[in-house]
Parts: C-alpha cells; structure tokens; sequence
C-alpha cells in the first residue's frame, strides 16, 4: 500500500514539474475517451440496438425484381400478392410522396408516405387519435363509389 501512495505521489510531483506535459495528457485522455465514447456510440446504434417495432426479426421487405433491378410495384400487383400471400402474416406497402400543406403565412412543401391500410399496426404506431384505415378502404376507388 506504501508503494501505490509514493507512486501516486511521485507522479502528481512530476505532473506539477511540466505543465505542458500534463496539458498534453489531458487532451490526450479527453480526445481517446470521447473518439472512443462516439464509436461505441454508433456501433450501438447501427448494430446493437434493437429495432423500434415489435418482432422486428420478423419483418421483411419484398420487392419486384426486373432485370436485376428493384422496382416498385404497381397497386394491382400488390393487392395480387396480398390476396394470395400464405407466408406472411401481413402485407404493407408504402410510397414516398410529397404534400402541399398550407400555412396561414405561406404554403410548404412537406414530404411523406404513402401507405396501405395496416402500416402503422404492422410498425407498432399506436393511434393517439382517430382510427386505422379498414382494409376495405386499401382498394383502388372503393372510396370513391357513391353509395
């Protein structure tokens, strides 16, 4: 014990001899231990970290494949692959798009989704208010029939 209390000691003596020594080890510590916190950092978030869905080892994304490429899909395609799905539990799709929303100041061009009905049940988004899409509301112009 009388040995780690004279090196401790012998070392704080000579941090004080050399400021400039002891500035550099400082730095050196603070810049090793934040690369080292940020890399643990992203390697958690992009590898650990579980997914935020529920079962997310259970999601896949299956797509149309035409001459080596990924395409989307058209919407009869995918109500085809809904009808006769047997793998999967369900069936989602969605599309980027774009929105005018106005604004009492000046309108804004925001970007979103597209979805099918059951996105947000097959993320795990729960409905602060309103209701789902039914699936009946998921066939092209169903909306639109007069009744």
């Amino acid at each position: 014990m009388r040995a780690l209390v004279w090196n401790l000691y012998y070392g704080i003596r000579g941090l004080r001899k050399n400021p400039g020594l002891t500035a550099a080890v400082i730095a050196t510590l603070t810049l090793g231990i934040g690369a080292t916190t940020a890399i643990y950092t992203v390697v958690y978030a992009t590898l650990l970290a579980p997914l935020p869905y529920p079962n997310p080892n259970q999601l896949v994304i299956v797509w149309s494949k035409v001459g080596g490429q990924r395409n989307g899909i058209s919407a009869g395609d995918f109500l085809d692959w809904q009808r006769q799905n047997t793998s999967f539990q369900q069936l989602a799709a969605w599309t980027g798009a774009s929105f005018n929303l106005a604004t009492p100041e000046q309108p804004q061009q925001v970007d979103g989704r597209v979805t099918s009905p059951g996105w947000f049940q097959l993320q795990g988004m729960p409905f602060l208010m309103g209701r789902d899409f039914l699936p009946e509301e998921g066939f092209p112009a169903r909306s639109m029939r007069s009744s």
